[in-house]
């Protein structure tokens, strides 16, 4: 049998899931919007793909019309990686209130750093560095970061994507699309550093 994705993967489960708790199979638009894929032909293309490496079988002409076939075989190249919210004050990044959600992300699409999480970005604050309003962006955990680098800053509890510019007495996180002025850090402000860009995740 032909490699199974993570995406493929996940809709195979979904398909499942669904199936057990409604006694029949998800619609093309019911996949679409659990996996925000807009377009129906991106579904079905998923479902070929499936298809084809015999894990169901889809009869065209009838709505709900997807049979499966036999399990998905487990993903040992899927790494799962948690989706974080608001940020909790006081917590660990990775503690369970700030996590939303849990993503399975292609291994050689991640850092070898076991200490990953995801943020949705929200806005068009990064632009200019190809980064648009709800992609995903993959952080590698540190505390540090080096002048210029895109960081996920925490400011009072939220966090956003900014390039980091420390000077002596202050910080500057600034955005890509110009539209947008520095945010200011100061002495005292509550401000870390919870890690750097290491890669965007865009759904289809």
């Amino acid at each position: 049998m032909k490699k199974v994705t993570a995406r493929q993967h996940a809709i195979y489960n979904y398909i499942k899931e669904f199936i057990l708790l409604n006694k029949f199979p998800p619609t093309v638009r019911e996949i679409g919007e659990k996996f925000g894929i807009k377009s129906t032909n991106g579904v079905r293309d998923a479902l070929i793909s499936l298809e084809k490496k015999g894990l169901i079988k889809k009869f065209s002409r009838q709505a709900r019309s997807i049979e499966l076939l036999q399990s998905a075989p487990s993903i040992a190249t899927a790494a799962h990686v948690p989706l974080i919210g608001r940020i909790a004050a006081g917590t660990p990044i990775l503690a369970e209130e700030n996590v939303e959600d849990t993503l399975a992300v292609d291994k050689a699409l991640l850092p070898r750093s076991s200490q990953i999480f995801a943020l949705r970005v929200q806005g068009d604050s990064m632009t200019g560095d190809g980064i648009l309003n709800g992609d995903l962006a993959i952080i590698r955990m540190q505390k540090n970061a080096e002048r210029g680098q895109i960081i996920a800053a925490i400011i009072d509890g939220d966090a956003t994507l900014k390039h980091y510019y420390p000077s002596e007495n202050r910080i500057e996180l600034r955005a890509s699309n110009g539209a947008y002025s520095p945010i200011i850090i100061d002495e005292g402000d509550s401000f870390s550093i919870a890690g750097i860009l290491a890669g965007v995740i865009r759904k289809c």
